[in-house]
């Protein structure tokens, strides 16, 4: 049986932040953006240990189409998610999430 995602309180601060960049270029864009990220966040839920990992415990997802990943830690509950970050961002933002 799956886990279910619980997400750190800044993960909605990513995705609106994210989304409205898009949706400045394209409203269609960014809804695009959106669909490939819970997309991605359906995947991480039924195939958590099929993506490897970045920073002991983390794993990440890659976000289809986009340049972003979905950072997350696999507890024995839960699938804790920490963030949707863009692949160039500096790693330290979502290592200071870890703790």
């Amino acid at each position: 049986m799956a886990k279910p995602l619980r997400f750190h309180p800044l993960v909605a601060d990513d995705l609106v932040s994210a989304g409205d960049w898009y949706d400045e270029i394209s409203t269609e864009l960014g809804n695009r953006f959106r669909a490939s990220v819970d997309a991605s966040f359906d995947a991480v839920e039924s195939r958590s240990e099929a993506y490897g990992m970045v920073d002991p415990p983390l794993r990440a997802a890659r976000v289809n189409r986009f340049p972003y990943l979905i950072l997350f830690e696999i507890t024995i509950t839960t699938i804790e998610v920490l963030g949707v970050f863009h692949t160039a961002s500096d790693p330290d933002k979502w290592r200071k999430r870890k703790g």
